[in-house]
């Protein structure tokens, strides 16, 4: 589904979800980017697209990155638009879009310190996808970071060492956390697109 025809208020939390990609404040709102350059918007890009394999990335970030062609600087209305018009987020659909944006604020809030939206963003967001019947919501910390560090992994983009990402494996192993099995999701079972998802068709292919 196009963003465009989103619910009004995800799209508009899409939309600041993005500023807070490109400016990347710290924590306490300090130190602010003002502006990105064509290596900076790759790697925002890595980050924001949905979970899938490295080579299925590279293509993915090229086809953007056509919309920024010949700039030294990317404007930051710029990058809004070439990303809520893109095609991945399109086919990735509603629900998996805000899965990976709530995802990666708790990871950029805990992992990285960095602020991605405020309060009231995030805790909508939290809501909207509640209401969805989205399981990401319902993960624990170690959950959140276990399957978060898969995605980036399968990117190319590891987000924690071998010896910890096998730690963490066997400790939620031990806790009987579903996550660790590659276990569809409800909403996966009822074959909408979802973050979980496109980590397992990752596997697949």
């Amino acid at each position: 589904m196009p963003i465009s025809e989103w619910d009004e208020e995800a799209s508009s939390i899409a939309s600041r979800y993005l500023q807070g990609k490109y400016t990347a404040c710290d924590i306490d709102g300090e130190n602010c980017r003002a502006f990105c350059d064509q290596e900076e918007i790759r790697k925002v890009l890595k980050e924001i697209l949905p979970p899938v394999t490295q080579d299925e990335l590279e293509s993915e970030v090229q086809e953007i990155m056509k919309s920024f062609e010949g700039a030294d600087v990317i404007d930051m209305f710029d990058f809004i638009d070439a990303l809520k018009g893109n095609r991945f987020w399109s086919e990735a659909g509603e629900v998996c879009v805000k899965e990976l944006m709530y995802l990666d604020c708790l990871q950029s809030n805990y992992g990285e310190k960095m602020s991605v939206l405020c309060d009231d963003d995030y805790d909508d967001l939290k809501n909207s996808l509640t209401w969805d019947g989205s399981e990401v919501v319902n993960l624990s910390g170690d959950e959140a970071r276990f399957i978060y560090a898969i995605a980036a992994n399968r990117k190319g983009e590891a987000t924690m060492g071998d010896a910890e990402y096998m730690a963490l494996k066997e400790k939620l192993r031990g806790e009987g956390s579903w996550v660790v099995n590659r276990a569809p999701d409800p909403l996966e079972k009822l074959g909408l697109n979802t973050f979980l998802g496109y980590i397992h068709r990752s596997f697949q292919t």
